[in-house]
C-alpha cells in the first residue's frame, strides 16, 4: 500500500488504526501462503523442512515491508507534519518546547477540527471561535496536558463543565478573550497539582464566594476587569502563587483571600485597591503591592506570618514594619499579652513536670511513673510547635517570628521620608510653635495698624505691609505643620500619604514658597528705599509710591508663579512631610529648587551691599561718635545678621545638595527649614516696625479708639509733632541715618 504523506490534519491517520491495518495485511499475506503450502501438501505428501524455511522466510519478509511502508511513514507524519502557512490546522512535534509532546495549532477557525492524532498540547489563536465547551476537546481528554486560546475576541463565555475530566491537564492559558467569567476548576489538579492557570487580559469583573476551587502552582488573573472579590472566593484552593496584577480591586473585602492554603506569593501590583485584607495572609512570603497609590494603609505586620519580601508604593509602610508597636498598637499589645501568657502557661507546664518526676523518684510504682513518662516532657517537646496567630511557641523556647524583623521591604525610607515625625525632635516641636504663634501675633497686628490708615500711604508703610503679610502667610504654614505633627506624633507613617498627598500639605508648600519669595522682594525694596533716601538724600527723583506698587506687583506676580510650579509638576510639595518642594529626581525640579536659592542668595548679597554702604555714607563725626557709631553699628548688625542666619545656612546646604554633595539629611535640615529660616518672619515686624516710635503712635492711636492708652495718645503726638518740627528747621549739610519708618 503507497503512502503518500500529507500536511494537513484533516488528511492524517491514527497510528493504531494504521497499525491494524497492516496487522491485517501481514495475517491475510501469511494465510494465503500457508494454503498455497497445504495444498502443495496434499498432492504431494509432507512438507519438507525446506520448504518450512520457505515459509517462515517469506512470512518475516511480509511483515517487514509491510511496516516499512505504513506503519514507519505513518509515524513519522503524526510526529513531524509541517505547519504551512495555509494551513488552519496542523499537527507538529514539540520537542523543542514540551519534550515528547505533539501539539495541534490552529489559527483563524471557527470550530475545532477533528484529528485522529494522539495530541497533548491543544493551541488557538486569533479565532473567531464563539463557543467553547467540553465535547469541543473531549476526545483529547486522556492524553490532554496544556490548552492554549490566545486572542479569541468572539468568545464570551465558558461552560462551567468545559474542564471536567481533564486530570491530566498540567497547564491552562486563557488570554484576550471576552469572557466575563470563570468555569468550574474544581477539576484540576486533583490527582497532581496544576503547573500554572492563566486567565490574563479578560473581562473578569468579580470573582463570587467559593468561585474558584483548584490546586495550582500559580494562578494568574492579571489585567482583567476585576472590581470585586467576595468573602472566601479561593476558598478550599491551594496556591502557590497568586497574581491579580494589573485590575481595579476597588471593594475587596477582609475574607477575600481566607480559605487559600499554602499561598506564597500575592501580587496585587498596578490596581486600585483601597484596602489590603488581613485574613488569609499567614503563609504568604512574598507580597507585591507596586504602583498602589490608592492604599494608604497596610495591614499590622502580626497578620503576616511568615512574611519576607514585601514590593510597595510607599517607603512609609515600610516603616510599619519597623515599628510595629507605633504602627498598630492595639494588635502589638495583644501580641505581647498573647506572648506573656503563653510563657506563663508553659512555665506552669515545666514546672508540674519536675515535681511530677520528683514525686515518681521517691517511691511511686514504676509502673505509674512510666505512664506518666510517655505523656510529658519528652513526648510534649516532640509535638509540632503550636500556631497562634501571631507566634510560633515551643514551651521553653517562645520567640517571635523571624519574619517580624527581618522583612525585607522596598522603596526603603531614605533622606527625604526617614521613618520619624514631622518634626522630628521634641524640642523643635516646641520652638515650633513658639515662633508660628509670636510670627502670626506680631504680623496680625502690624497689619491691623498699618491698614487703619491705608488713606494715608507711604512708600516704606506699603512696604512694610506687604512685608508683614509675607511673614503672616509663613506663621499659617508654621501653625499648620505643627498642628499635623502633634496630630500625628509617634506614628507620623500612618498618616503620611493623607497629609503628603492631601490638600493641606498642598496649601502649606504653597504658602511657604509664596510667602518666602514675597518677603525676601519685600525686604530688597525696603533696603533699597532706605539706601536712595540716604544716599540721594538732596536729590527729588525718590522712589515714588506709583513705581514702588508697579515693583511690587511683580514681586507678587513671581511669587505667585513660583508657588504655583509644583502644583503644576515642576517639582512637588508631596516629595517630603514638611512640604517643600525638594523633589530633584527630575531636570526642572534641579532648575526650579536651583532658582528659588539663587534669588535668596543675590537678595541676601544686594541687602548686605545696601546696608554697608548706608554706614560708609554718614559722616565721619558720626561713624566716630561712641553714642552714634554704637547705635548705627548695632542697628545694622541685627538687620544683617538676622537675615545671615535665616538665609545663609539653607542657601549653603542647599547649594550643596544641589551638586551632588548633601551635607546634612533630612533630619537636620528640618532645624534650618522649620526654625532657622522662619525666624526672620518672626523678627521682622519688631525689626522694621513695632520696635520704632511711629508705629508705637498708631498703636495708640487705634488702641485709644477704644476709650485705653488716651494719655500715651497725646503724648506720642506731642513727641512726634516736636521731632518732626526740628527735623524740619535743621539745615542737611550731611545726610543722617534714618532705619525707621519715615511718615507723611
Amino acid at each position: 500500500m503507497p503512502h503518500t504523506p500529507c500536511s494537513s490534519v484533516s488528511r492524517s491517520l491514527r497510528p493504531d488504526v494504521l497499525f491494524a491495518a497492516t496487522t491485517t495485511a501481514t495475517t491475510n499475506t501469511t494465510t494465503t501462503t500457508t494454503a498455497a503450502i497445504e495444498h502443495r501438501r496434499g498432492r504431494r505428501g509432507p512438507v519438507s523442512a525446506a520448504n518450512r524455511s520457505l515459509l517462515s522466510m517469506r512470512t518475516i519478509v511480509n511483515v517487514l515491508v509491510l511496516l516499512s511502508v505504513c506503519v514507519l511513514p505513518s509515524s513519522a507524519q503524526a510526529r513531524y507534519t509541517p505547519c504551512t502557512n495555509s494551513d488552519q490546522c496542523c499537527v507538529r512535534n514539540m520537542s523543542n518546547t514540551w519534550q515528547h509532546k505533539t501539539e495541534l495549532y490552529c489559527s483563524g477557525i471557527q470550530s475545532i477540527p477533528p484529528v485522529y492524532e494522539t495530541i497533548n498540547v491543544l493551541t488557538i489563536k486569533d479565532s473567531s471561535i464563539e463557543h467553547f465547551s467540553e465535547k469541543s476537546i473531549y476526545a483529547y481528554r486522556n492524553d490532554l496536558s496544556d490548552i492554549i486560546l490566545i486572542n479569541l475576541k468572539n468568545l464570551k463565555y465558558l461552560d462551567s463543565s468545559t474542564f471536567k475530566h481533564f486530570n491530566k491537564l498540567q497547564s491552562l492559558r486563557i488570554s484576550k478573550t471576552n469572557i466575563k467569567a470563570i468555569p468550574d476548576l474544581s477539576d484540576l489538579g486533583t490527582s497532581t497539582a496544576m503547573h500554572i492557570i492563566e486567565f490574563e487580559g479578560n473581562r473578569l469583573d468579580t470573582l463570587p464566594t467559593n468561585g474558584i476551587k483548584t490546586r495550582a502552582g500559580q494562578l494568574l488573573l492579571e489585567y482583567n476587569n476585576i472590581h470585586v472579590i467576595e468573602d472566601w472566593a479561593f476558598n478550599g484552593s491551594e496556591i502557590a502563587k497568586l497574581s491579580l496584577k494589573g485590575n481595579y480591586l476597588d471593594f475587596l473585602s477582609e475574607h477575600s483571600f481566607d480559605g487559600i492554603k499554602n499561598l506564597l506569593t500575592l501580587d496585587l501590583s498596578d490596581s486600585s485597591m483601597k484596602l489590603l485584607p488581613s485574613f488569609g495572609l499567614m503563609s504568604i512570603e512574598v507580597l507585591r503591592i507596586e504602583n498602589t497609590p490608592t492604599l494608604t494603609e497596610i495591614p499590622s505586620v502580626y497578620s503576616f506570618g511568615s512574611l519576607k519580601e514585601a514590593h510597595l508604593t510607599y517607603s512609609f509602610h515600610c516603616c510599619s514594619f519597623q515599628f510595629p508597636a507605633k504602627h498598630d498598637n492595639s494588635n502589638y499589645n495583644f501580641h505581647q499579652n498573647d506572648l506573656q501568657r503563653t510563657s506563663s502557661e508553659c512555665d506552669k507546664i515545666k514546672k508540674n513536670n519536675v515535681m511530677q518526676k520528683n514525686t515518681a523518684s521517691r517511691g511511686f510504682p514504676k509502673k505509674q511513673s512510666t505512664e506518666y513518662d510517655n505523656n510529658s516532657d519528652e513526648e510534649f517537646f516532640d509535638k509540632p510547635a503550636i500556631t497562634t496567630g501571631t507566634l510560633d511557641v515551643m514551651c521553653g523556647n517562645i520567640t517571635k517570628l523571624a519574619a517580624k524583623s527581618n522583612i525585607e521591604c522596598w522603596p526603603k525610607p531614605n533622606a527625604l521620608n526617614p521613618c520619624e515625625d514631622i518634626m522630628g525632635f521634641f524640642w523643635l516641636r516646641i520652638c515650633v510653635w513658639m515662633v508660628g504663634i509670636l510670627a502670626f501675633l506680631a504680623n496680625m497686628v502690624v497689619l491691623m495698624v498699618v491698614f487703619r490708615r491705608t488713606l494715608n500711604c507711604s512708600v516704606p508703610r506699603f512696604l512694610m505691609s506687604n512685608l508683614a503679610f509675607a511673614d503672616f502667610c509663613t506663621a499659617i504654614y508654621l501653625l499648620l505643620l505643627a498642628y499635623e505633627d502633634l496630630t500625628s506624633s509617634e506614628k507620623y507613617f500612618n498618616y503620611a500619604y493623607t497629609w503628603q498627598n492631601g490638600v493641606g500639605c498642598k496649601i502649606g508648600g504653597f504658602l511657604t514658597v509664596f510667602s518666602s519669595q514675597l518677603s525676601v522682594f519685600a525686604l530688597c525694596l525696603l533696603t533699597i528705599e532706605r539706601w536712595y533716601s540716604i544716599r540721594k538724600a538732596l536729590y527729588t527723583n525718590k522712589m515714588t509710591f506709583a513705581s514702588t506698587v508697579k515693583i511690587m506687583a511683580f514681586g507678587w506676580v513671581y511669587s505667585i508663579v513660583m508657588a504655583t510650579m509644583p502644583l503644576l509638576g515642576i517639582s512637588s510639595y508631596s516629595t517630603t512631610s514638611i512640604c517643600l518642594p525638594m523633589d530633584t529626581v527630575r531636570a526642572s525640579g534641579v532648575c526650579y529648587v536651583f532658582t528659588l536659592l539663587a534669588f535668596a542668595a543675590a537678595a541676601f548679597l544686594l541687602m548686605l551691599f545696601c546696608y554697608v554702604q548706608i554706614y560708609m555714607s554718614l559722616s565721619y563725626e558720626t561713624r566716630h561718635a561712641v553714642k552714634g557709631e554704637a547705635s548705627v553699628a548695632r542697628k545694622i548688625l541685627v538687620l544683617v545678621g538676622t537675615n545671615f542666619v535665616c538665609t545663609a545656612p539653607v542657601i549653603f546646604f542647599g547649594f550643596t545638595a544641589l551638586l551632588g554633595y548633601p551635607l546634612i539629611d533630612l533630619t537636620k535640615s528640618k532645624m534650618l527649614l522649620v526654625f532657622f529660616y522662619p525666624i526672620n518672619s518672626c523678627a521682622n515686624p519688631f525689626l522694621y516696625t513695632i520696635l520704632t516710635s511711629s508705629f508705637r503712635r498708631d498703636a495708640f492711636a487705634t488702641i485709644s479708639k477704644f476709650g485705653v492708652c488716651l494719655d500715651n495718645k497725646k503724648e506720642y503726638k506731642v513727641i512726634y509733632s516736636t521731632q518732626t518740627n526740628t527735623q524740619r528747621s535743621t539745615p542737611m549739610h550731611k545726610p543722617t541715618l534714618s532705619l525707621t519708618l519715615q511718615q507723611p
